[in-house]
């Protein structure tokens, strides 16, 4: 696994969470998906980047955000590690 992550949240948004889209679908690959959000949220400027293997759901994270307003992509596998399908 590798894990990137940035934030600075600000403190007077620190009750602010609303999901404003989410987009989601299959890929052309067995088990894969795709997820696509907008998220307003605490977070004044962030960034992340993650890759997985090896367990549930296991894909590529992508997080950007400034301002409250972040975006996330995510690309996983829709299998469960611990059932042996990976």
């Amino acid at each position: 696994m590798i894990h990137f992550n940035f934030n600075i949240r600000y403190y007077k948004w620190r009750d602010r969470f609303e999901n404003i889209k989410c987009w989601s679908g299959k890929t052309p690959f067995n088990y894969k998906f795709w997820e696509f959000q907008i998220i307003k949220n605490d977070r004044f400027v962030c960034s992340e980047f993650e890759i997985t293997t090896h367990q549930d759901h296991a894909g590529i994270r992508l997080v950007l955000g400034i301002l409250g307003y972040e975006v996330n992509f995510n690309l996983y596998d829709s299998r469960h590690w611990d059932k042996g399908y990976l």
